[in-house]
């Protein structure tokens, strides 16, 4: 299968309509570019140097001295630096740097938005850019530093930009009422349903990109093992689920396994650290002490191997998790999904070869899976059974994965495009958010009826314009080029 054509711009109609529109929506809605796009913005760079827990401490400067963060500085959510009044350790004398930085995706997006001439950048002491590269010296002020992140990050195995929550972090105030509100108002309901569609299919072409370079760096197979595996951690396991698909990768779980979903729920449940050991503190009814014990037979053979793979127990948040998401419970829709040849990654491949699509339903029935005697009516190793069965991957995470995921995987392996239009007309919708509501609320105002975004494309178009627009603007509004663009929508 050719994953090296790009996605097809029929793949995705009413964003490529728009591409071509002498008035195209400025959502990014754009031909495929000649390289896929990054995972990640500006934006998501700067949570990385904001939050000590993501920032890795091993960084250094591009003349390889090293750098240690005192304060990354206060974050700037108007015009100007980053981050303002950072102070940083710089090599073996530890010697004391202080002053504003500026984060970019490459060194030469200083040059691009021309801030060498810019006074307010005059007290940058540190240029950090996600690639590595340098600048000539007097494109900067005296004395800058210039830091890559990329070297660092890619020795965190569990680190991925599609686990950081950007909504956690500082978002600039925002005009009331926003400007973008007055523009939407102008437009008719169709008009204003065109431009969620358009943002929509952005979103998800977007998507199918991203997970297309992976695909061609690691292979479809595990790519699609690690992002079902961040998704069934869901929000607050994201990371270790996505550590636990790379340090335990498909291949290797199925030649321990043998192809055995109990083997592999073992192996998965001790390389994780959420095996319990009975010798160290107290399991509880018969039904879990007879379960334990098998996985432990399963598991203790193999234990030797990757005893220093493991992650920390340390590592899981189990705090405010729901009881359904548990990963002790996740973990074995995981093997189920994966163990087994064919498994998910093989059929989602010939469902990808097919010349006719397969509408929502059809598609959401992977996550069927058959019920396991103990799971199917318990929450945790403590807990006591519960009355009703209770599904290791409920409908909610199964249509999210869906719009995230297959689909886009769909897209990226090639298969036909208008074979799949009537599946991305009924897209499922995903479970309304926060993220959501605030974007609606911004566009459409207090009183605006919720029908016109529940189509689940709808949804993903009001995804996209926060992040594009919403949380990259920091003119507090006033020169946010989406409401220029909805102003020019004709019908």
């Amino acid at each position: 299968m050719n994953l090296s054509t790009g996605i097809a711009l029929d793949w995705f109609p009413r964003a490529a309509a728009l591409a071509h529109s002498s008035r195209p929506l400025s959502c990014g809605v754009c031909e495929a570019p000649p390289r896929p796009p990054p995972p990640f913005t500006e934006r998501h760079l700067q949570c990385v140097w904001a939050d000590a827990r993501l920032r890795p401490s091993l960084l250094a400067t591009a003349a390889g001295e090293p750098v240690q963060v005192e304060h990354p500085g206060e974050w700037n959510t108007g015009p100007g630096p980053d981050f303002l009044n950072a102070a940083l350790r710089v090599g073996p004398d530890l010697r004391r740097i202080t002053g504003d930085v500026e984060i970019h995706v490459r060194p030469a997006d200083w040059q691009r938005h021309r801030h060498a001439d810019d006074p307010r950048y005059r007290r940058v002491c540190a240029h950090v850019s996600y690639y590595p590269g340098t600048l000539p010296e007097a494109e900067l002020p005296p004395g800058t530093l210039q830091i890559a992140l990329r070297p660092a990050l890619d020795a965190q195995l569990d680190f991925s930009f599609d686990n950081l929550d950007l909504l956690s972090y500082p978002v600039a105030a925002r005009a009331t009422p926003p400007p973008c509100r007055a523009a939407m108002l102008q437009l008719t309901p169709d008009q204003r349903g065109a431009v969620l569609d358009a943002a929509g299919e952005h979103r998800l072409r977007r998507r199918a990109e991203i997970l297309q370079a992976a695909m061609l760096d690691r292979g479809p197979a595990q790519i699609i093992y690690e992002e079902v595996m961040a998704a069934l951690g869901y929000r607050p396991n994201k990371a270790p689920f996505r550590r636990l698909a790379r340090v335990l990768p498909l291949e290797l779980l199925r030649e321990k396994s043998g192809g055995n979903p109990w083997r592999a729920y073992a192996l998965l449940l001790g390389v994780a650290s959420l095996l319990p050991d009975p010798t160290t503190r107290r399991i509880g009814d018969d039904e879990t002490k007879s379960f334990l014990r098998r996985c432990w037979d399963a598991w203790w053979p193999l234990s030797g191997e990757f005893l220093p793979r493991r992650i920390p127990r340390a590592d899981w948040v189990f705090a405010g998790v729901r009881p359904t998401n548990r990963p002790e419970r996740r973990l074995m829709a995981a093997a189920q999904l994966f163990a087994p040849t064919p498994g998910l990654p093989e059929r989602v491949a010939d469902i990808a070869k097919r010349t006719q699509g397969l509408d929502a339903n059809t598609l959401l029935q992977l996550f069927d899976l058959p019920e396991t005697p103990y799971w199917a009516n318990r929450l945790s190793f403590s807990a006591p059974p519960v009355d009703a069965p209770v599904a290791l991957v409920g409908l909610p995470r199964a249509r999210a994965i869906l719009v995230n995921l297959l689909l886009p995987a769909v897209a990226a392996l090639g298969a036909p495009a208008s074979a799949w239009q009537a599946l991305l007309a009924d897209l499922p919708a995903e479970e309304p958010n926060e993220l959501v509501k605030q974007t609606a609320l911004r566009l459409f105002g207090p009183d605006h009826t919720p029908r016109l975004y529940r189509a689940g494309l709808r949804r993903q178009g009001l995804i996209h314009i926060h992040h594009e627009y919403c949380l990259n603007d920091r003119s507090l509004c006033a020169t946010c080029p989406l409401p220029t663009s909805l102003a020019s929508t004709t019908p």
